[in-house]
């Protein structure tokens, strides 16, 4: 049996509303779709929180706040720095 199982990082599709991290990497991604990510400022480094999930996946940045459709939010793993 498992116990004090934690996760470290995950992609921002699964995680909650108040969930925070930095984005760690882009998990199969083509160089448009990286490439837009980037004119978002959505790089690796980038601090993000998660502030809505449906429709679409809301995110706060240093920079602002961002809407991103499930597509993009499934590109992004982040590791968690925890809750807000």
């Amino acid at each position: 049996m498992f116990s004090g199982f934690t996760v470290s990082g995950a992609s921002l599709q699964v995680l909650n509303v108040g969930d925070r991290g930095t984005i760690s990497r882009f998990t199969r991604v083509d160089p448009s779709t990286l490439s837009h990510l980037q004119s978002l400022g959505l790089d690796r480094g980038t601090k993000i929180a998660v502030t809505q999930r449906h429709p679409n996946f809301m995110v706060s940045t240093e920079d602002g706040d961002l809407t991103l459709p499930p597509s993009l939010a499934r590109a992004i793993y982040v590791r968690l720095t925890g809750p807000s």
